[in-house]
């Protein structure tokens, strides 16, 4: 009984703290990446991503060890949501697919780096260990944080 009821307080006051970083505009995640890019926020972008000529719901994921923003556009499906993550250089997606939450190469139709640069730049060993990060597809904070502890390691280290 006291295990569900601390459960149950601490799942109420994360939802709290999330609501109140979202009204007060600051940022809406923030957590250790557990990469040399160490600490990452995320935020609402005042820049939307376009996909197929429509404007999504889009985030800034700033890590403290890197200048360059990272740009998450949110295109929901029937059943969950698929996230594209751009850099000016770089552009994967994640996806929800049959209770899976992994990474894919991006879809042609969003596709704004050549395949080239994107192919050059991939840790194919990270990309294959990462199509399938969760079997259990959770909410959306907490994929953006799956991605922000994730989406550094896809890239090769220069």
């Amino acid at each position: 009984m006291k295990t569900k009821l601390v459960t149950l307080s601490l799942g109420l006051l994360l939802v709290c703290l999330v609501t109140a970083a979202k009204e007060k505009g600051t940022s809406l995640l923030s957590g250790n990446s557990l990469t040399e890019l160490g600490q990452y926020t995320i935020a609402t972008s005042p820049d939307a991503i376009t996909l197929g000529g429509e404007a999504v719901k889009t985030y800034e994921l700033n890590y403290t060890n890197s200048d360059s923003p990272v740009l998450i556009g949110v295109k929901k499906t029937k059943k969950c949501m698929n996230f594209i993550v751009r850099t000016d250089n770089f552009e994967v997606e994640y996806v929800c697919k049959k209770h899976v939450f992994g990474v894919k190469r991006i879809s042609k139709e969003y596709q704004t780096v050549s395949s080239d640069v994107i192919n050059n730049m991939m840790d194919n060993s990270q990309f294959y260990t990462q199509r399938v990060i969760t079997q259990n597809p959770k909410t959306e904070e907490e994929l953006l944080g799956l991605i922000a502890c994730y989406f550094p390691s896809l890239i090769k280290e220069s």
